[in-house]
């Protein structure tokens, strides 16, 4: 049985990866749903929310907070999800090297449990503000959208790898990032 094991937080490489992750993805979001508004969406109301109510000022401090609420929400998905495939885990939060993180350290999860407790809050909040953006129409749901998806890159990192090591039998989260192990299949 082979293992890869991914310390998220001293893996220069990853990092690097993660960063680059997030950079096109929050700019191919911002395209896709900025060519989505104009045909599909009448987009009404201020591209900054609040920006009349609060002036530009408020207007920033308003979108920063919004943020730091959807990566609470996004890590507290992950927690839940931690949770639904093994209740009596324990999930520990936190923010170590510029990320927000989920975590139930030597817990052990199927390769399918783990892709689902890691795509979870991308599905969710995703799911939750393109509605919010078809029934409640503001341009700034783009920002917020895409911001969103930029901030899964890590999570995105973890799926590819998830993805990429097609035997993988189960993985062990970690509190610095996850085991892969991996069973290779035997040829007769």
């Amino acid at each position: 049985m082979d293992k890869l094991e991914l310390n998220i937080f001293e893996n220069k490489s990853a990092l690097k990866s993660i960063s680059w992750i997030q950079i096109l993805v929050m700019i191919g979001t911002f395209i896709v749903l900025y060519l989505l508004e104009g045909f599909v969406i009448q987009p009404t109301g201020s591209a900054l929310v609040g920006r009349e109510q609060f002036g530009i000022v408020g207007a920033v401090f308003f979108i920063i907070a919004l943020f730091f609420i959807i990566i609470i929400v996004h890590e507290a998905i992950h927690g839940i999800f931690f949770k639904v495939f093994n209740p009596e885990g324990k999930v520990n939060y936190g923010f170590k090297a510029g990320m927000a993180y989920a975590t139930s350290p030597g817990t052990i999860y199927t390769r399918w449990q783990f892709f689902i407790i890691i795509i979870m809050p991308f599905v969710i909040i995703t799911a939750v503000m393109v509605t919010m953006m078809f029934m409640l129409p503001n341009p700034a749901y783009k920002y917020y959208i895409a911001l969103h998806t930029g901030a899964c890159a890590g999570d995105f990192y973890y799926l590819y790898l998830i993805l990429k090591h097609k035997h993988l039998s189960y993985a062990v989260d970690t509190e610095v990032g996850m085991s892969l192990y991996e069973t290779k299949e035997q040829t007769i």
